[in-house]
C-alpha cells in the first residue's frame, strides 16, 4: 500500500477526476453522475478553489437555446462551485461563492480528504442530503 499524505500544500494545482461514488441511503454503491465522470477540481496557492464535473454521456441539446427538458438534463448532469479553501486536518472546507445548487451558494461545505502518494487524491462527503435525488448519502471522488 501507498504511503499516504495530509501536506496541504500538495493539493496546489488541478486535479483530473478519476470516479464517482454514491453511497446512498439503503442503496448499493453506485457511479454518481457516470463511471467516467468529466471533472477537474483546481486548489490555487491563493485560497480559492473551483470544481467542475460533467456526467461523460451529456450529449449536445438538438435546440438552440436548449428546449426545457434538454436545459433540465443538462442541469442534472453538471456539478459545478467555486470559492475559498482551508484545511483543519483530514477535513477540507469550502466557503462557495458561486455554485450550480444555489442553496451552496455562500456557505461553507466539508469534505474529508487523503492523499495516496503524490497523484492521487481522495475526497468524501460526511453523510449528507443528496441535492440530485434528496436521499441521504456519501460521495467517494477519486481525483
Amino acid at each position: 500500500m501507498s504511503e499516504t499524505s495530509q501536506d496541504p500544500q500538495k493539493l496546489i494545482g488541478t486535479w483530473k477526476q478519476m470516479s464517482g461514488m454514491v453511497e446512498e441511503e439503503g442503496q448499493p454503491p453506485r457511479s454518481n453522475l457516470s463511471t467516467a465522470p468529466n471533472g477537474f477540481m483546481s486548489f490555487m496557492a491563493d485560497g480559492r478553489m473551483v470544481n467542475l464535473t460533467t456526467d461523460s454521456s451529456r450529449k449536445a441539446p438538438a435546440h438552440n437555446p436548449p428546449t426545457d427538458e434538454e436545459a433540465a438534463h443538462l442541469h442534472r448532469t453538471l456539478i459545478g462551485y467555486a470559492g475559498w479553501w482551508h484545511v483543519d486536518g483530514d477535513q477540507v472546507f469550502y466557503d462557495l461563492d458561486v455554485s450550480w445548487n444555489q442553496s451552496w451558494t455562500g456557505t461553507e461545505q466539508m469534505r474529508y480528504w487523503r492523499l495516496e502518494g503524490d497523484d492521487t487524491l481522495h475526497v468524501s462527503t460526511a453523510p449528507m442530503i443528496n441535492p440530485l435525488t434528496g436521499k441521504m448519502s456519501r460521495f467517494r471522488l477519486v481525483f
